[in-house]
């Protein structure tokens, strides 16, 4: 009778324990730091590229609509266009990536970043001749969920 009741306490005590480690995991600050990143990086990348309109001589509403437009038509854009300027092979500027991406808003192009080829045809219009390393980058790029 004595092992039986010892083996409930060890058991109620790992039970315990387990349910307490999970549930700091979950509750970690940094998962709710990351998606904060993310919307902030996100909402900035939208502003800069109707801002980037707005310059090229749009009114705002246009300019609104075909940001919008085109961030509609490439829902995981964000993460691909951040992808692109902090890629160490590829060594792009930020400016000169939304600058592009604002091209292809102004002309209402389609981009599909999942797209290998679509991707090497949108860096070309920023690095004209890419070598393979580059290349390379582009397909990991293309190939991200």
């Amino acid at each position: 009778m004595t092992k039986i009741f010892i083996l409930t306490k060890r058991s109620f005590l790992i039970i315990f324990l387990v349910s307490n480690t999970i549930n700091s995991l979950s509750a970690s600050p940094h998962a709710n730091s990351l998606s904060y990143t993310t919307h902030k990086t996100e909402t900035s990348l939208h502003a800069d590229v109707k801002a980037k309109l707005i310059s090229k001589g749009l009114h705002e509403d246009a300019a609104a609509k075909k940001e919008d437009n085109l961030f509609k038509q490439n829902k995981n854009a964000p993460h691909k266009l951040s992808c692109l300027y902090s890629d160490n092979e590829l060594r792009l500027s930020k400016e000169k990536v939304i600058e592009t991406f604002a091209k292809y808003a102004l002309f209402e192009k389609s981009l599909n970043f999942y797209s290998y080829e679509s991707l090497v045809g949108f860096v070309q219009h920023i690095k004209p001749n890419l070598n393979k390393k580059e290349l390379a980058a582009l397909r990991r790029i293309a190939n991200i969920g």
